[in-house]
């Protein structure tokens, strides 16, 4: 019986031939010494879906259709063929698989689909000859034989959800980072590494902004019971194991936090009073892959107002499905871009007050001004000026523990 083990690398991991050739290396360096047989996943090339979808935006950036996953999906055919051929010329029985090659089954909500089935049958077989599968990651397809893609870090939540469906205990994630840290270093300087975390604060950082791991693929892990281990593709060295939170021995009232750079308000005034309104607007918004962050609904001196957050990516769709939505009606829209949203997060919090005070305290001293406020158990989140968010994440750093 063979020691499966699924290896997810990045756009950076494989962003070069000379990277590539060093990918092939690892993985036989670790089939020999660790007896390790490797179910590879790759993304595409550094860049190269950005150019895609750059390509698809100069003809129509608001269309997210079946073209624009066949397009879009594309950049892994390349980078899984080179790993193949890297890893023949090494004598190995390597062969590149598309998503939907290997029976990856989506629903079909174009550049945002979920992952429903996956067969394992012809993967297995395959291994039991001897090959070692190269598998593009972000695509699957439909029960229409659509190509279909799993949004922006869907590569992640590919190779889990293989993990998952082989009953593997683990999943490697290989990226440029060396693990995930308590901020993103670029913006706050002493982060530091951390070594574990539980499936549910990599959710909710996920869901913030983080980068790291696409939030699918942490749900999959959590559901499966497949650890996620995040690691560098540059070094032989552990990095961070997302596990259930009973396998951590102490939990610090903040493991970290968290900024999402592209966030922009709307707000709609006067609205109808009741929900019908927000119902009927939400569901549209749904219907087209819009995800709203936070919601907020006041009575003013001129009616009803709503305002919610959607991300910069998101925006040109809102903005379609919004003159939609509105049009005959007196109701007048604001949108405000260039904001951030800062969150801390921990699931010390749970059982700790005072954590919203001292959040709130750090901005105040700053003079950070706070436009819309959510929390959870184990989040904090407020949305703030762009030109604020390095001061207020190197605060808040420091403000609870963090610094290195």
């Amino acid at each position: 019986m063979r020691n499966l083990v699924v290896k997810k690398f990045g756009g950076t991991s494989v962003g070069t031939i000379e990277r590539i050739e060093a990918v092939a290396d690892r993985l036989l360096k670790d089939w020999k010494t660790k007896g390790e047989w490797p179910i590879v996943v790759s993304s595409a090339m550094a860049g190269e879906t950005n150019k895609l979808v750059a390509l698809g935006n100069q003809i129509d950036p608001t269309y997210r259709g079946s073209a624009y996953d066949m397009l879009v999906a594309s950049g892994e055919q390349v980078s899984v063929a080179l790993l193949a051929i890297a890893l023949q010329k090494r004598g190995a029985k390597a062969k590149p698989y598309l998503g939907y090659q290997l029976g990856i089954e989506t629903d079909n909500l174009y550049s945002k689909a979920r992952i429903l089935n996956i067969k394992t049958n012809h993967l297995l077989a395959e291994v039991e000859k001897d090959v070692i599968p190269i598998i593009a990651g972000f695509q699957g397809v439909d029960n229409e034989l659509n190509i279909t893609t799993l949004g922006r870090g869907g590569s992640d939540t590919s190779a889990v959800a293989i993990a998952a469906a082989l009953r593997a205990s683990s999943c490697e994630i290989y990226t440029d980072v060396p693990a995930v840290f308590t901020a993103d270093p670029r913006l706050v300087k002493r982060a530091r590494e951390i070594q574990k975390l539980s499936f549910e604060e990599m959710m909710e950082m996920a869901s913030l902004g983080s980068k790291v791991l696409h939030i699918r693929s942490v749900e999959l892990g959590a559901k499966y019971n497949v650890k996620i281990h995040v690691r560098t593709s540059f070094a032989d060295r552990e990095g961070t194991w997302i596990v259930p939170e009973g396998e951590i021995v102490e939990n610090p009232l903040v493991s970290s936090v968290t900024h999402d750079a592209s966030t922009v308000i709307i707000e709609l005034q006067p609205v109808p009073a009741g929900p019908d309104f927000m119902a009927t607007l939400f569901a549209k918004l749904a219907a087209r892959g819009v995800s709203i962050d936070i919601i907020t609904q006041n009575q003013l001196e001129k009616g009803q107002r709503l305002a919610f957050s959607v991300t910069q990516e998101d925006l040109p769709l809102t903005e379609q499905v919004l003159s939609e939505a509105l049009a005959g009606q007196s109701i007048a829209k604001k949108v405000t871009d260039k904001m951030a949203k800062i969150s801390v997060v921990g699931v010390g919090m749970r059982n700790h007050p005072g954590v919203a005070a001292r959040f709130f305290k750090v901005l105040s001293e700053q003079q950070i001004p706070v436009h819309l406020v959510t929390t959870s158990e184990i989040k904090i989140s407020a949305v703030i000026e762009q030109q604020h968010l390095q001061a207020a994440a190197e605060k808040l750093h420091t403000e609870f523990s963090l610094d290195a």
